[in-house]
């Protein structure tokens, strides 16, 4: 997936004419699908075998990637690409709900944060990989771009086939209604979370449409160089994550939300403040070290939230706020960047402000949650 996914902003800017308020507008609305099958994808987890969900998930994405492919291959336009693409985010909607749970099911409760650690670890060691062959693959041809998304993602589906054994659980046999989607009413700390993650995740959500149609449209660095950058962020998580997990694990996790989100804030602020590839490089890293310390942090702490039971739709409820700020997170940051482009410092300054919004958020949260919630006991 991060082969493709960071590239397909600037194909719409260069080669179909799409401005960044555009791009931002079809992101949004790509993730406000996403966001409501990542709702459907916990509450369908809580009541099938998590196995089958992974194993068909991946194996729909992998035929989607191919049509994509083709899409581009032969300019038939953007309502194939759009379309596939909705598609494809369906499913992995689906997916992520699907893979936080089973860790859970896994993992006692003492070695679960250890274990979002490592899976966010081998997801980033993609993302380390994905954007560097996807810089090159570019240069050729965007539908290359796809073709390796397709092969990729179908071999994660044989993996989870031959190899995955995950334990018996017990399913919820209650009849599935709408108002199941809505769970988050009855929880004020999940409402919480979900509010203030929700926030942080409109500044996050900046690091793939907006930042690279920035950096290569608009400061001019190459693709290949944007492909480094993303491949910084990976690596540094795949070998980072873990210690720094670890470095902190008697915080509480309202506290690691906060400092994620100041940290956050400063790296944003640095993309408008300096210009060029070795200062995007610096930038993120400081991106990166927030990641690192808020999100192991934030699945745990939702997982420690659900009653028995209720994991599954309350990662599902989780995903959709986090896939929200990842819809309107565009949107938002296109906006300002068509309107203050010309001022990058105050715009990027602006995008970034809401991260500071939700680590105060956090910090007053710290005072209502329980200790035996806000803490990993070890």
């Amino acid at each position: 997936f991060s082969i493709s996914i960071p590239f397909i902003a600037i194909y719409f800017h260069t080669n179909l004419d799409m401005s960044l308020s555009e791009i931002g507008i079809f992101f949004g609305s790509l993730a406000i699908i996403r966001s409501a099958f990542q709702l459907l994808g916990g509450e369908v987890s809580d009541r099938m075998e998590r196995r089958q969900l992974l194993i068909w998930s991946q194996f729909f994405r992998s035929i989607i990637f191919i049509f994509l492919a083709a899409s581009i291959y032969n300019d038939w336009g953007i309502i194939p690409i759009a379309f596939s693409l909705i598609i494809a985010s369906i499913f992995g909607a689906i997916f992520q709900p699907v893979a936080n749970a089973m860790v859970s099911d896994i993992l006692p409760k003492d070695k679960r944060l250890d274990g979002y650690a490592i899976t966010r670890s081998a997801g980033n060691f993609g993302w380390a990989v994905g954007p560097a062959l996807g810089g090159f693959l570019a240069t050729n041809s965007y539908g290359d771009l796809f073709i390796a998304s397709a092969i990729i993602t179908f071999l994660s589906c044989l993996i989870f086939w031959l190899m995955l054994h995950s334990p018996k659980i017990e399913t919820i046999q209650e009849k599935f209604t709408l108002k199941d989607l809505i769970a988050i009413k009855d929880d004020s700390n999940l409402a919480i979370h979900c509010s203030l993650i929700f926030i942080l995740y409109l500044v996050v959500a900046q690091l793939i449409a907006t930042f690279s149609v920035y950096a290569v449209d608009i400061v001019g660095i190459s693709q290949t160089e944007l492909g480094y950058l993303y491949s910084i962020n990976g690596l540094m998580v795949v070998t980072l994550q873990i210690p720094i997990t670890r470095l902190g694990g008697k915080m509480a996790l309202t506290s690691k939300l906060a400092i994620g989100g100041l940290i956050y804030a400063i790296g944003y602020g640095l993309v408008g403040v300096f210009s060029g590839f070795n200062y995007f490089v610096m930038a993120i890293v400081v991106v990166t070290i927030g990641e690192m310390i808020m999100s192991p942090a934030s699945l745990f702490l939702t997982s420690k939230l659900a009653p028995p039971g209720r994991i599954g739709r309350y990662m599902g409820i989780y995903g959709f706020f986090v896939a929200s700020g990842w819809s309107f997170g565009p949107l938002y940051g296109g906006i300002i960047l068509d309107h203050l482009g010309n001022t990058p410092t105050i715009a990027w300054l602006l995008i970034s402000s809401l991260a500071l919004v939700s680590m105060t958020g956090y910090m007053m949260f710290k005072r209502k949650l329980p200790k035996e919630i806000n803490y990993d006991n070890h």
